[in-house]
């Protein structure tokens, strides 16, 4: 690697995680005053934060709402995954387009067009019209995870337990879906993810719901005040420890998948 892709590599991670380390280091800084010099250490800011009615109210909205939002992700994506992957499949690249438009089309647009579609069908705002539309979003993500495991797996193994007797069902429960479980996993996770992370969505569906995007950007618009950092700090945290949990499950699941080599 050149020392200009390096360069260029390490201004873009600077770029990116700069903002975060200083947000981070003053989550911890003693003064309310977010400027250098730091005027010593603290943990006060995250007791507030946990003392804060608000932000906990909002925090066990948003995660009640990512719960079904995940499930949905990974189910659906389950579904069009495997009509993605399916051979013969007609007027493939029209499917493969139409799942992942949600992803191209501005969260702007198509929360104002999902906002509208859900007034036509009577759901008008709220919990429910929120978890819709947020699963719409994440589908297109969990659907490019689960089909880029689905078409690796060797086709034989379903033919050979189909011509053992097993049913179309036994053959996707018993062969098929034990070798999705880390791809499932990882669809639902990314679908809490980009449910906890959901701004525009929420500005637009939430209605009296207050989610704990919704709440931060009340409060920003207000004062921003460093409890407002370590709460961003803690959610961080948590989507960090969600990812590491998901890598973790995805490893302890190859490793029991894969073959038991014979002792030497």
């Amino acid at each position: 690697m050149s020392r200009t892709v390096s360069l260029v590599l390490a201004l873009g991670v600077g770029f990116f995680y700069l903002p975060i380390v200083v947000l981070a280091i003053f989550s911890f800084n003693a003064s309310s005053l977010m400027a250098f010099p730091l005027s010593g250490f603290t943990l006060s800011w995250y007791a507030d934060l946990f003392g804060n009615r608000a932000f906990l109210e909002g925090f066990l909205t948003s995660f009640l709402i990512a719960q079904p939002v995940g499930i949905l992700g990974a189910f659906i994506g389950l579904m069009a995954a495997l009509a993605v992957t399916a051979p013969g499949l007609r007027f493939r690249a029209v499917f493969v387009v139409l799942v992942i438009l949600p992803f191209l089309v501005p969260k702007t647009v198509l929360s104002i067009a999902q906002a509208m579609l859900m007034n036509w069908v009577g759901l008008g705002r709220g919990a429910t019209a929120l978890i819709a539309a947020q699963t719409l979003v994440a589908v297109p993500f969990a659907t490019t995870i689960i089909a880029a495991v689905l078409i690796r797996l060797d086709p034989r193994l379903e033919e050979a337990a189909r011509d053992l007797g097993a049913t179309p069902w036994q053959s996707f429960r018993r062969v098929l879906l034990p070798q999705l479980s880390g791809a499932l996993g990882a669809a639902y996770s990314i679908s809490v993810i980009l449910s906890l992370a959901d701004l525009t969505i929420s500005m637009f569906l939430a209605g009296r719901t207050q989610p704990l995007s919704l709440v931060v950007a009340s409060e920003f618009r207000r004062e921003l005040k460093p409890d407002l950092n370590a709460m961003q700090v803690s959610v961080l945290v948590l989507t960090a420890v969600i990812v590491a949990l998901t890598e973790l499950n995805r490893r302890r699941l190859r490793r029991r998948a894969s073959p038991m080599r014979d002792p030497e």
